[in-house]
Formats: C-alpha cells, structure tokens, sequence
C-alpha cells in the first residue's frame, strides 16, 4: 500500500471509480482495468497504488471509517459552553447514524471486508470507535467532577457500558430509515443513555467547553 505522505493525485481517484464500479456492478464484476478506465488513468496507475482489489476495497472502508472520526473533529470544532451534555452526546449519535445511512450503498463492502483476512477490519474498525467513545468518556468525566452523574457511580465503568449500548444499536441501525425514525432513534437513545448514568434533567446539563 503507498505510504500515507507519498500518495499522488491518482490515489483518491482510484478510490473513488473503484467505489462507483463496486456499488454499480459489484467486485467481482469489477477488474483492476475498468477502474483504471473509469479513473482516467493507466493501468499501471493502479498497480503503482494498490497491490490487488481487496487492497482497494481495504482502502475504500478504511475512508468510510474515518469518516466517523472525522463527525467527532467536527463535534469538537462546534462545541460550545452554552450546549448542555445532553445534547453533545445526542450529536454525536446523530452523526454516527447520518454518516451510516449516507454510505449506505457501501454496506456489501464493509460486510466483504469483515471477512477478508487481510483486511485489518478490526484495526479500522477500533479507531472509530476510540474516537466515538473518546467523546463520550471525555463528557462524562467533566459532568462527574461537576456532581451530575449518579451517586457511586465509577465514570470510567459509565462511560463503556453506555458507550457499548449506543454502539450497538448504531452499527446496527437500518440505512432506510427515514428522517423522522432517525429523529426519534436518536432521542430514544440519549435518554436511555441520560436516565442510566445522570441524576439531573438533560436541560440542567450545561458544562464547559470540551477541550
């Protein structure tokens, strides 16, 4: 795989036409020369880029992946003082489920990779997970200190179970759903997530700003 600080500009071209030709006609249909083609470059482009078609579908989730990162980069570029805690776990929610449903046409993909052996699934898949649980943790522990959270409660041990539940139903969540189900599943959550951990009402969660 081309190191990440030596890609040219025909990487993410690759990545992309791969995509649409996986979407449109599936991998198996789809060779290194149609990408090469629907990229607009040699074949020898691709090969420069990416050993086989399992390094590019590897390549292909590990983007979507990010893509969960980068929801809480933008949380964090958005917070601010007057939010209250139960809204800054509801938009991490909302994120991670509009960010599933938007690339939901890459479902087979992901479900193809899970099962590959060189795919490092497992390894992509933690580092979304780090991040989404980095937030939560992080909010948690500022409303512990701030005397929120229920009595003899271990924030630490809050912050993994609440996490588990919210990740469960997340990475399970149905890609049609429509704007309103997405709506009512992303409260449904935050108060199951609230009324397990907090003491007070979800208005009267206002904290300082997350570092």
């Amino acid at each position: 795989m081309v190191d990440l600080n030596e890609r040219n500009p025909s990487y993410e071209l690759i990545l992309d036409a791969a995509q649409e030709l996986f979407i449109e006609q599936g991998v198996g249909a789809t060779s290194l020369e149609s990408i090469a083609r629907r990229a607009n470059v040699v074949r020898a482009t691709v090969y420069n880029n990416f050993r086989d078609k399992d390094e590019i579908i590897t390549e292909i989730v590990r983007r979507y992946v990010e893509g969960y990162v980068d929801v809480l980069a933008k949380l964090r570029e958005e917070d601010r003082p007057s939010q209250t805690s139960f809204e800054r776990i509801a938009n991490m929610i909302r994120g991670a489920l509009l960010w599933r449903i938007e690339n939901a046409a890459l479902r087979p993909l992901i479900d193809q990779t899970k099962h590959m052996s060189n795919s490092k699934w497992e390894e992509l898949n933690a580092t979304a997970d780090a991040a989404m649980f980095g937030w939560v943790e992080e909010v948690h522990l500022l409303d512990a200190k701030r005397g929120l959270m229920r009595v003899n409660l271990d924030p630490e041990f809050a912050s993994r179970a609440s996490y588990s539940m919210l990740e469960a139903v997340i990475s399970s969540f149905d890609v049609t759903a429509s704007p309103r189900s997405v709506d009512a599943a992303v409260r449904q959550l935050a108060l199951l997530h609230w009324y397990s951990i907090y003491r007070v009402d979800p208005e009267d969660s206002t904290a300082e700003k997350i570092a």
